[in-house]
């Protein structure tokens, strides 16, 4: 149904209010204002009721869905429903997955045919105290422009088989940066010699959280230490900028970085799961 902004926003601070965290991920969020997804939403006639979102990924060129419904208008049939016409936004035999975190939505996407396939959390705590150091031959420093081709291939080494992350290029790391939160300040960059070795995305996501976005090293560096020192450089900066807390998302399945993640301090603290028909 045609629909007017206003009520895909209406619905996100109800549902939101209701669990807690948004029914959207910030990269969808972000992408429904930029018009660079497909979204419907569907009413009972006085209010918007279910809101889909479906976005395509280059790096492995499949859609991935994901669906808000109103809490007044939730239930066993409701969540089938509500699945049925977001996944309807996908292309005619696209392959597609689609993201679940509350509990009816799960069962009901279990339902219908969907097998869990990956499973991201949100680890969050106090800000961690800043311990200084460097991997010999490594230096660390904000982004300048002429880092920006090394940055990309760094990337695409080290997610070379992530979904999301994976198949960055150029123009991809210029949306990123047309982003509000966006700062060349927040990028951290190590560099052995003149070539990029790794780096680190932060953000502040407003008042005093402070977001670990990507961190990545060159796979012919890993276990060098270059990985512990940017993000290091990363709590730096953010400590500079007032953040108070440090957040960050990674895959379940990534024992190490949760490992490293939570000798920080920090702790789980949301879990959102990805669904593929069997």
């Amino acid at each position: 149904m045609p629909y007017e902004e206003s009520a895909v926003v209406d619905l996100v601070e109800v549902a939101t209010e209701a669990d807690g965290h948004p029914p959207f991920s910030g990269h969808k969020l972000e992408s429904i204002g930029r018009g660079r997804t497909r979204t419907g939403a569907w009413s009972d006639e006085r209010v918007v009721s279910v809101v889909g979102v479906a976005a395509f990924h280059q790096s492995d060129r499949h859609w991935t869905v994901e669906i808000a419904v109103s809490p007044e208008h939730r239930g066993r049939h409701m969540e089938e429903i509500a699945i049925r016409l977001a996944t309807d936004l996908v292309p005619d035999g696209a392959a597609h997955t689609i993201w679940a975190f509350r509990t009816d939505q799960i069962e009901a996407a279990r339902r219908l045919g969907y097998i869990q396939i990956r499973a991201v959390v949100r680890m969050a705590g106090p800000m961690p105290e800043q311990i200084s150091g460097t991997a010999p031959g490594v230096t660390i420093g904000a982004m300048v422009s002429s880092d920006i081709g090394g940055i990309v291939a760094v990337n695409n080494r080290a997610f070379l088989d992530h979904p999301e992350q994976g198949a960055m290029t150029e123009e991809g790391f210029a949306s990123l940066a047309d982003h509000p939160w966006f700062s060349p300040d927040g990028v951290l960059v190590a560099k052995a010699g003149e070539h990029v070795a790794g780096f680190c995305i932060t953000k502040r996501e407003g008042g005093r959280i402070g977001e670990i976005v990507v961190i990545a090293v060159d796979p012919a560096r890993q276990h060098s230490g270059i990985g512990r020192d940017l993000m290091q450089a990363g709590i730096g900066v953010l400590r500079k900028g007032r953040a108070q807390t440090l957040t960050l998302w990674v895959d379940a399945s990534n024992d190490a970085a949760i490992r490293l993640y939570a000798s920080l301090g920090l702790t789980e603290d949301f879990r959102t799961r990805e669904f593929a028909l069997s």
